[in-house]
């Protein structure tokens, strides 16, 4: 019949990402889920919407914005939920308007604060899901390779009207969040956390953009940003973190995609000898 679809082109086309907005029970989160749901937060997230689709999972992925009694975001793999609270929200915001007071920026950086760091934590944390949803091997700590694969998405998938610049701009505010619960003293706990310190979060990010330019990001070591000894590695690094995730990935690409296999095939030729 005209116009009918195969089934293959039907499952290529068929979206893997659900997204919901969770009604809070706090009067005080309302205004806050209001605003995600009419402006449609998650479904504005470029990363998102470029991978959506991407890769052959077994099951869907639901991103859902909800009340979570405290700051934060995870993946809850028994629904497959990767889930943003609304208080993290609460607090980026805040975090948004010290900087610009402190850096003495415009009223539109506060919101632009919140939507980078928003895209960094929700692709942290759709790394996670992607590990478990695919069986992906991770060696060494899971928490630092999916820190590694939201910086990757970004500089890969940035939103059309994005500058390089501003890609760079908005991993630099994610690794600017990573600092905010910084005091300089820590617990046992915090030592033995799954997670690395939020000094080393930091320093692992700004490795990574360097390592995308060391010519053109060289201030970054006179600005503090990062040290000169790391800074020696960083382009290595950035090339086999981005290497070691392609092979990951690639063999999961959904039915037509085959042209970023191609791509990624080819840079891995390319980028030998490390």
């Amino acid at each position: 019949m005209r116009g009918a679809q195969s089934p293959a082109a039907a499952l290529r086309r068929a979206p893997m990402f659900e997204f919901a907005y969770a009604v809070p029970d706090s009067a005080a989160l309302q205004p806050i889920y209001t605003r995600v749901r009419d402006i449609d937060l998650l479904r504005q997230l470029p990363e998102v919407q470029a991978i959506d689709g991407m890769f052959a999972l077994p099951r869907s992925l639901r991103f859902v914005t909800a009340e979570c009694g405290e700051s934060g975001a995870f993946y809850h793999s028994a629904d497959g939920e990767v889930i943003l609270c609304y208080e993290t929200l609460r607090v980026l915001y805040a975090r948004g308007q010290e900087r610009q007071r402190v850096l003495g920026l415009g009223e539109e950086s506060i919101l632009r604060y919140v939507y980078a760091n928003v895209r960094f934590i929700v692709l942290h944390e759709t790394g996670h899901a992607l590990v478990h949803l695919l069986d992906l091997p991770v060696t060494g700590r899971q928490e630092d390779a999916v820190d590694q694969l939201a910086a990757i998405l970004m500089l890969r998938f940035a939103g059309l009207d994005e500058t390089p610049a501003e890609v760079i701009d908005n991993l630099r505010m994610a690794a600017n969040w990573m600092l905010s619960h910084s005091t300089g003293a820590y617990s046992l706990e915090s030592y033995a956390d799954e997670h690395a310190l939020g000094e080393q979060r930091f320093f692992n990010l700004q490795c990574l953009i360097y390592g995308t330019d060391p010519e053109a990001f060289a201030g970054m070591v006179d600005a503090g940003d990062l040290t000169a000894a790391r800074a020696r590695g960083c382009a290595r690094e950035m090339r086999l973190v981005s290497r070691a995730w392609l092979r990951l990935l690639v063999p999961h690409l959904a039915p037509g995609y085959e042209t970023y296999g191609e791509e990624a095939a080819l840079y891995l030729q390319q980028s030998t000898g490390d």
